[in-house]
């Protein structure tokens, strides 16, 4: 059972909580629409096959988010929709600090994937190319990373709260009185 004690459930306090986050935010300003950002470098500096490159793999994967977000869009916006609100109820409601880990990282991450869906119809209704396309990449990605900023800081605003308030503040109220005899 050594795998389950590096678990803990007093995540912000985890070393694998932060693990987590800065991963996957890093990812997600890394990969605009599944475009790598050195991919968009790419295209800029040296034009050409790498532009068409950047283009195309940017069209394909608009075109395949849509297509599995028009097919079950509503279903999957209202199951994690609900899953959400389920993690955040348990979090903050029954104040198990595991599922207010998980909602303090997962909500802002489904704000940037909104925007994300977002760019993908812009780039199929509008047909971007070229400049254009790789303009409003850079754009998500700037916004990806803002969103990312923002959520770090409540997440170490969350942990600092749980550290200070809750274990010293409520801490030594739970505690027995000491018999000093």
């Amino acid at each position: 059972m050594l795998g389950f004690s590096l678990i803990e459930t007093t995540s912000f306090w985890n070393v694998w909580y932060w693990i987590v986050t800065v991963v996957a935010w890093s990812m997600t300003a890394h990969w605009t629409l599944g475009v790598p950002y050195d991919a968009i470098r790419q295209a800029d500096r040296k034009g050409g096959e790498f532009v068409e490159h950047c283009d195309l793999q940017a069209h394909i994967n608009a075109r395949r988010l849509i297509y599995y977000f028009d097919r079950g869009g509503p279903y999957f916006i209202a199951f994690v929709s609900f899953m959400l609100a389920l993690i955040g109820g348990w979090g903050y409601y029954q104040g198990y600090e595991l599922a207010q880990a998980i909602f303090v990282l997962a909500a802002p991450l489904l704000g940037a994937s909104v925007f994300t869906v977002k760019l993908a119809y812009r780039i199929k209704d509008e047909a971007l190319q070229g400049d254009e396309l790789r303009k409003a990449l850079r754009h998500r990605r700037l916004w990806n990373q803002f969103i990312g900023l923002v959520a770090i800081v409540i997440a170490s605003m969350a942990a600092v709260y749980h550290y200070a308030v809750i274990n010293f503040y409520f801490a030594p109220l739970a505690l027995p009185p000491i018999n000093l005899q």
